[in-house]
Order: C-alpha cells, then sequence, then structure tokens
C-alpha cells in the first residue's frame, strides 16, 4: 500500500452546509474532515455533466431534497437490479446451480400453498 501526503484544505460553508455536514458526522460516528473528504472524493469522480446537473438542483434548496430522493432511489434501484442480474449469472455458471428450466420460461409464476392441518 501506497502512503499518500494529506494535505489540509480551508472552506467557507454556509450554516445549513455546515449543519447538514455535522449530523451526517455525528449520524455516521465519523469525523467533520472524514465526511468531507468523502464526499470531496466521490464528487470529483462523478462526470463533469452529472456534478453540474446535480449542482443545479441543490440550487433550489426547498426542491432539492425530494428530488435528490428520488434521483438515489432510481440509482439505488438499478444498482440492485445489476447485483441481482451477476448474482444471477454467476448462480447458473456455478456447478451446483439447479435451474428449473420450466419456470425459466414461464412468464409469471404461480404459487399454490396447502392448507396447514
Amino acid at each position: 500500500m501506497v502512503a499518500t501526503k494529506s494535505k489540509s484544505r480551508s472552506t467557507s460553508l454556509s450554516q445549513g452546509s455546515e449543519l447538514r455536514l455535522r449530523v451526517i458526522a455525528s449520524r455516521e460516528n465519523r469525523t467533520v474532515a472524514n465526511v468531507m473528504e468523502n464526499a470531496v472524493r466521490v464528487f470529483t469522480l462523478l462526470p463533469k455533466d452529472l456534478r453540474d446537473r446535480l449542482v443545479e438542483i441543490t440550487a433550489e434548496d426547498k426542491t432539492a431534497g425530494p428530488r435528490l430522493e428520488e434521483m438515489s432511489r432510481r440509482v439505488l434501484f438499478e444498482l440492485a437490479r445489476l447485483r441481482y442480474e451477476q448474482a444471477s449469472a454467476a448462480m447458473a455458471a456455478s456447478e451446483n446451480a439447479l435451474v428449473d428450466e420450466k419456470m425459466l420460461a414461464d412468464d409469471e409464476m404461480i404459487i399454490v400453498s396447502s392448507p396447514v392441518v
């Protein structure tokens, strides 16, 4: 592992941003510096078009929260779907996979439960 040299930076935050930063740090049991470092790392790795769009969305404080929540929900759904597809493909490719070909061919699965006696 290569050790990287840290460099201190100074920034000014609005009261709202400072409060959100401290709340997140406290809630996640992290330091304010750690939250800021992670935020900068993630933000700077995003494509410029996406960064610009996110900044534009957050300009309107009243609608930013719900809009970002909806975007997050969609992104997390897509990530979960991709993970499911990868896991399904890995399971199907494994030697121990028992794939029911009829179930794969069905558009819908009908589950019939037997009554509890």
